[in-house]
């Protein structure tokens, strides 16, 4: 069982990861200095209490941190809502192949056309994420393995809606366990038809 002091430094390391574009949960290992003193101090302190005993702390912080980078604690430890994140988020997780099946197929059948900004217009895919018809893991895997991010990068260089995306994906990518050759071949198999 996690202690809430650890709680509260994975909370950190996370939430650090989502918000700092100095921190990476990855290269820092998840490591946060903290004082024990300090954090006996904190008024807050119930809450990690409380998330110390969820059985997966680490995910539940991941879920939630994905789909809203701003959250506060308070709203982690008693939200219903929270926890329907984390098990929907599992719940993706475990299928995630096929769930990215299933999201491909939702997208233009001309695969190239699904990443072209053209006419001052967002490209299809990012339409498709905005309107919750794909995933955060499948815009990220998509982006990853087609590197059509820097293309993006380029043509939404003053867009609102990608610079807040933008870190978001390149936020949450690491966190996303699968073989990225497997996820290639899926996509030729699909689009190769």
């Amino acid at each position: 069982m996690t202690s809430a002091i650890e709680a509260y430094k994975e909370y950190l390391a996370i939430k650090n990861h989502f918000t700092k574009p100095s921190y990476n949960y990855f290269k820092y290992n998840g490591k946060m200095k903290v004082n024990s003193q300090t954090f006996d101090a904190r008024k807050d302190k119930l809450f990690f209490q409380k998330l110390a005993k969820h059985s997966d702390v680490r995910n539940f912080l991941i879920a939630n941190f994905s789909i809203n980078e701003k959250t506060w604690i308070r709203d982690l430890a008693y939200s219903e809502e929270a926890e329907n994140n984390y098990k929907d988020w599992v719940k993706r997780q475990q299928s995630l192949t096929y769930v990215f099946k299933q999201e491909l197929s939702k997208l233009d059948d001309n695969f190239n056309q699904n990443f072209i900004c053209k006419n001052n217009e967002h490209p299809i895919l990012l339409k498709k994420f905005l309107g919750k018809e794909i995933s955060l893991d499948t815009l990220c895997l998509l982006l990853e393995a087609t590197g059509a991010k820097k293309h993006w990068d380029s043509k939404m260089q003053y867009d609102l809606v990608w610079d807040n995306l933008r870190t978001k994906v390149e936020k949450y990518t690491p966190f996303i366990n699968i073989d990225k050759d497997k996820i290639k071949k899926l996509i030729i198999d699909l689009f190769a038809e």
